[in-house]
């Protein structure tokens, strides 16, 4: 005996496009989110990086007033480490609030697909060796 084949209860070529229509774009959006999370957060781990470098760095100097610190930074701290291609650069130092304090700040402009103009900051605390404070910000771009 011969059954009959039904597909009353399968889906239709309109449904399964109709579906599509609402997957496919959901699906790509969540994908491009991921990535450009992942890319910050990539970024965020170079910042570190430097801060942790730039740190070191300090530690080693013992006279963090000096006048050519900015061109040791520059020489010493890899720029190799910015975020896209970027340089970094110092800005003129200043006092932390606190005697002995070294304060280091990090920052990088990200402009991604979805995470438009955001600035990434990273900062680093530590202590001088030789009882000296400083504040220093360097900017990759």
């Amino acid at each position: 005996m011969r059954t009959k084949h039904n597909f009353r209860h399968a889906f239709g070529m309109g449904q399964i496009m109709a579906m599509l229509l609402v997957v496919l774009p959901t699906l790509a959006f969540i994908i491009t989110l991921m990535i450009d999370y992942w890319s910050v957060m990539q970024e965020d781990y170079k910042l570190k990086l430097i801060a942790n470098q730039t740190s070191m760095v300090l530690d080693s100097q013992q006279d963090l007033r000096a006048a050519d610190l900015n061109t040791t930074l520059n020489t010493q701290v890899g720029s190799n480490l910015c975020p896209r291609g970027t340089t970094i650069s110092f800005c003129t130092p200043a006092d932390a609030p606190t005697p002995g304090q070294v304060i280091v700040t990090i920052q990088y402009l990200h402009n991604g697909h979805y995470f438009k103009n955001k600035t990434l900051s990273t900062q680093m605390q530590t202590y001088s060796y030789h009882d000296q404070n400083i504040s220093i910000t360097g900017t990759c771009q």
